[in-house]
């Protein structure tokens, strides 16, 4: 069950929803933007989905987007959008909330402002009620079966935000079906890892996992890799081998870097893929495949074929539409504590620190085999047996900074290599038990300056105090250039917020270059109507 809030004018919405899925709770309607903010405040975390209707026919006075209740022109138009603008405010304050805009009318930009703004669904009313309903509900449990998916699946964390929760419910369908499915977004952000542990294993193919990274092999050697070959069909050519696809034949193939292959070796590739045979390099025979293909970019294909890199057949094979972008690990800021637990419990596993924390545990006279990861400054109580790798709030402010342009690849290989050196360094300190300390010889802390040295190592931008940081802002359209500026300024002042974990000081120091001028961020804060409470609960 879910607590559902409708914004709406009129009750028919909600009680068609009432109707169709009384399992949920519902809760409005909300007339106006006034009682929605109202509602959403009341019900904080407890609010799982809002469904919000485009048009209101209701007073000027309680309208958005009107700043002359006189002129009936933009009063009119104002009714036309006012979803559109309760959309905006909604935003401000609940970025990750989901949302369904609703209309029974045409030529309001629909589409464009749920792009725009982050809804999740949307869906024209055709006023036939068995139809309405049933586009409704499965829109509804769509969104909230993606809430609901499990956090992580293997070695594949996803977190709870709702981007990545949408990511998974994609891939879960696309995995099943015969067509190919394209990953695209940043490199490092787990592609190869999500096409290995996840989407094959949700395929229920039989068949092999197979993958090939386009981007590492000689170019000459391409097609024979992908196809296989003939004994002398090329220059040291000495067996007959079977490619890729044939490997991969009842199961997956992965292609990594997929803008790399030639234009001819993308004709051959088309090929396969229409007809289902492949033909060795050398041969004349045709040996029938049936793969399940997974491609992977970090370039924009559609760019590729507008310069005439990519084959424009090629690409609409490889069903484009149902392409999935994977985000950057800066936008997925909120997981990052528990990203890095989850990092460090497969680091841990991995057995490659086993020596290192066994030299610690003789040295300090720990007992037992237990490894915990804590965050924060509090510290639990000692429990023999178990080792603390303790991550204090400065440690985890240097994370929450940094811009980690390799995603998880760098974030894994930071943490790994912090890791590494703040044991060592505990054991080269001595152990408490030899000196007699009162100390906890159970905690091994990751210091502030660690981390800094790690990432100052794997930094890619070589000076980030001269350009700045980075951080995504939407442009919105409002009434006038001031309201632009602060709805700009809001949403940079919230990013900071949350990404430092409500500390005004390290704000101070990224927005003055002084972490002493704090009272002056929280002043500004206050004056652009943002509220610590509202943001605490995103933390929480």
């Amino acid at each position: 069950m879910a607590n559902i809030l409708v914004i709406d004018d009129q009750d028919r919405t909600i009680e068609l929803c009432r109707r169709v899925m009384p399992e949920h709770e519902w809760v409005g309607p909300a007339r106006s933007w006034e009682e929605a903010k109202s509602q959403v405040r009341s019900m904080g975390k407890q609010l799982g989905l809002v469904l919000l209707d485009i048009h209101f026919d209701i007073p000027a006075n309680d309208l958005l987007g009107v700043t002359d209740v006189d002129d009936e022109r933009a009063v009119r138009k104002a009714k036309r959008r006012q979803g559109i603008f309760i959309l905006e405010e909604l935003r401000r304050g609940a970025p990750d909330l989901p949302v369904v805009l609703m209309t029974s009318r045409g030529g309001v930009g629909m589409e464009q402002a749920a792009d725009r703004h982050g809804a999740q669904e949307y869906t024209y009313f055709l006023d036939h009620e068995d139809v309405d309903a049933h586009s409704l509900r499965g829109q509804v449990e769509g969104i909230l079966r993606a809430q609901r998916g499990t956090s992580r699946d293997g070695p594949v964390y996803w977190g709870r935000s709702i981007m990545m929760r949408q990511v998974r419910q994609r891939l879960s369908t696309l995995a099943r079906g015969r067509l190919p499915v394209t990953l695209t977004g940043p490199t490092g952000t787990g592609k190869s890892l999500i096409a290995r542990h996840f989407i094959h294993p949700k395929s229920g193919r039989r068949g092999k996992f197979v993958s090939a990274d386009l981007a590492t092999l000689p170019k000459d050697l391409v097609a024979a890799h992908l196809f296989g070959s003939l004994r002398g069909a090329y220059t040291g050519s000495v067996a007959d081998r079977a490619g890729a696809f044939e490997q991969a034949n009842g199961g997956t193939l992965f292609l990594d870097e997929i803008g790399n292959l030639s234009i001819e070796v993308q004709k051959m590739l088309l090929t396969v893929l229409q007809e289902g045979v492949v033909t060795r390099l050398g041969d004349t025979s045709e040996r029938v495949v049936d793969v399940k293909l997974v491609v992977a970019t970090n370039e924009d294909l559609a760019d590729l074929v507008s310069q005439g890199r990519f084959r424009s057949d090629l690409y609409m094979r490889l069903n484009p539409a149902s392409a999935v972008m994977l985000p950057s690990l800066q936008e997925r800021s909120l997981d990052l504590a528990k990203l890095l637990s989850f990092t460090l419990e497969r680091i841990l596993s991995a057995g490659h620190l086993d020596g290192l924390l066994d030299e610690y545990r003789n040295v300090a006279g720990v007992g037992g085999n237990n490894v915990e990861v804590v965050t924060g400054s509090e510290v639990p109580e000692m429990d023999e047996g178990t080792v603390l790798l303790l991550f204090p709030a400065p440690s985890m402010e240097q994370l929450s900074a940094h811009r980690w342009p390799g995603n998880l690849r760098e974030f894994a290989m930071a943490i790994e290599n912090a890791l590494t050196l703040s044991i060592a360094e505990a054991i080269a300190a001595g152990g408490y038990k030899r000196r007699g300390d009162d100390g906890r010889p159970d905690v091994i802390q990751v210091r502030p300056k660690v981390i800094r040295d790690q990432l100052m190592a794997v930094r890619i931008d070589q000076d980030s105090a001269s350009e700045g940081l980075q951080i995504g802002i939407q442009l919105r359209s409002q009434s006038g250039l001031n309201k632009v500026a602060q709805d700009i300024e809001r949403q940079y002042f919230t990013t900071l917020y949350l990404r430092h974990q409500g500390d005004f000081a390290a704000m101070a120091s990224i927005l003055l270059g002084d972490a002493d001028a704090s009272r002056k961020v929280q002043l500004r804060f206050n004056q652009l109507g943002l509220k610590v409470r509202d943001l605490k609960e995103r933390m929480s």
